[in-house]
């Protein structure tokens, strides 16, 4: 059983990464990476329709050809999802020689990193991972939580961040008791009402207003 993993979040925007395998499993994987703002290329000698009609859009670059080792020159991130073993395998193994990010699909021992399942609500991103262990299950929790997690928590998100980049531009960002204390009923009814204005100047105010008083405590005499 492997260690438990350092969770991160990549920033793939832009940066070039490899699919090996053009069938359902690669397929599964193309989506999450283009959501990310990554430049594709997918190899495979077959590839499934759904691919080569991304391929046709332009939206990720196609060699329908066998895998070879110089398809990793320039790469961030290499995914081997072909269905053959042996073949993901070596594309890890010469991935790690060349300091590439690798992951060959459910198959633990190389795997350098494992994909999460993830709940989305904007850019709110909650990332549920089993260690490798169980993909089924991660697909369930994720369906569990899409279907408990109401899309305003997205919108609060928006609107902290809004909150935090103007604060920000005054001064230093308050205390962490300051924004807990700002998620009201009031905001959320504010949220679920289409109402993200309302929403916004109360947690500003909540939020400041905290702020300001720990300033003066600390300057008090």
């Amino acid at each position: 059983m492997p260690p438990p993993c350092y969770p991160i979040a990549l920033v793939l925007d832009d940066k070039p990464c490899l699919v090996v395998g053009g069938g359902e499993v690669a397929d599964g994987k193309l989506d999450a990476l283009l959501l990310s703002g990554a430049r594709v290329t997918v190899v495979s000698p077959e590839v499934r329709p759904r691919i080569a009609a991304l391929a046709a859009e332009e939206r990720i670059a196609l060699r329908q050809r066998p895998y070879e080792r110089g398809d990793l020159a320039g790469m961030a991130l290499v995914i081997a999802a072909s269905d053959d073993n042996a073949l993901n395998a070596r594309v890890v193994t010469e991935a790690r020689a060349a300091g590439i990010l690798a992951q060959a699909v459910d198959y633990i021992p190389y795997c350098d990193f494992f994909a999460v399942a993830v709940v989305r609500r904007g850019e709110l991103q909650l990332g549920i991972s089993t260690n490798g262990r169980s993909p089924a299950f991660a697909r369930w929790m994720r369906e569990r939580l899409d279907a408990e997690i109401p899309p305003a928590y997205g919108d609060l998100l928006a609107v902290f961040g809004d909150v935090r980049d103007t604060i920000r531009a005054r001064g230093p960002i308050p205390a962490y008791e300051h924004w807990r204390e700002a998620i009201t009923d009031e905001v959320f009814d504010a949220l679920s009402a289409g109402d993200r204005e309302t929403a916004t100047a109360r947690v500003f105010e909540r939020v400041a207003a905290g702020a300001d008083a720990a300033s003066e405590s600390a300057v008090a005499p």
